[in-house]
């Protein structure tokens, strides 16, 4: 779960598609990445969200996720990679509530309470590692995203907010991941047409955006990320859209930050990207123009 230095950097073109432990060496290709389907759904029923997946193990090596949202909220996929045998219970019980408590009071407008909270974070959150995910993913749309899996053992979360300031993850949306030994011996996808190199200064972009399908590659090369580095999120843009509310939607760590209803999933449509990995790695999402899910 990110903390409250977060940097997010939105990727916005206007009307169209706008356009671990580091990886090894890419060697001669030997197959395609591994790839891991994870539905997000939402039962009413019970008020529930959930990632769904027919699997929770897979090798090591370059994997692709795709994130079907069959949701009527926004949704992502987001990975901690825990110390250990720490699995979800030990993320569930000793870190999460520490974010949902300064949540809560972010939304009763006590900004200086809710960054004291975090003073609460045991000991070892100092070793989780935060190893990128899907983008910001719409409603009805498709997301894909491709990292380095090294082994352990990971959790997948969604923290998407409620309108009251719960997150997603606090409804059901977190899934364990564990990474075996055993490997795909997949090098990562070849020839991106964009290159973007996330640096403290900002973004160094190569290539163009058009309209069609696009690999985007992103390079992560922070020097000093602080406890948070950047990440890279598209949306798509019309007549309608305000830039600067969306960037305001963006900030987790302000009441209205990163809040979804069925009835205004969010200020823009979202079609992926990648969240921030540590220096040396480098994630790859996908842009395609697809029919919506519904």
């Amino acid at each position: 779960m990110k903390n409250f230095t977060q940097a997010i950097v939105l990727v916005l073109m206007f009307g169209g598609l706008y356009a671990c432990t580091s990886e090894p060496a890419q060697d001669e290709a030997l197959s395609e990445p591994n790839l891991v389907e994870v539905k997000a759904i939402y039962d009413a029923e019970n008020d529930r969200h959930l990632f769904a997946t027919e699997t929770d193990t897979i090798p090591a090596g370059w994997t692709t996720f795709r994130l079907l949202n069959a949701s009527p909220y926004v949704h992502f996929i987001f990975f901690d990679y825990l110390p250990g045998d720490r699995t979800s219970v030990d993320l569930m019980s000793d870190v999460s509530p520490v974010f949902q408590e300064s949540s809560y009071l972010l939304m009763e407008g006590k900004q200086e309470e809710a960054m004291a909270a975090f003073s609460k974070l045991p000991g070892w959150f100092s070793d989780l590692v935060f190893r990128g995910g899907t983008g910001y993913t719409s409603p009805g749309r498709a997301a894909e995203t491709t990292l380095f899996m090294a082994p352990g053992n990971y959790v997948m979360e969604c923290y998407i907010k409620m309108p009251d300031g719960t997150y997603h993850w606090k409804k059901g949306m977190y899934k364990d991941l564990h990474v075996s030994a055993d490997t795909t011996q997949a090098n990562a996808p070849a020839s991106p047409d964009i290159e973007i190199t996330v640096t403290d200064d900002g973004l160094q972009v190569e290539g163009e955006p058009r309209t069609g399908d696009q690999l985007v590659a992103v390079h992560f090369e922070q020097e000093n990320p602080g406890l948070l580095g950047k990440d890279v999120h598209l949306a798509r843009l019309d007549e309608s859209t305000d830039a600067m509310e969306v960037a305001e939607w963006l900030d987790f760590m302000t009441p209205e930050g990163l809040v979804s209803t069925a009835e205004n999933p969010g200020p823009a449509t979202f079609i992926g990207g990648t969240h921030e990995m540590p220096k040396g790695n480098t994630a790859y999402f996908t842009v395609r123009e697809v029919t919506p899910l519904f």
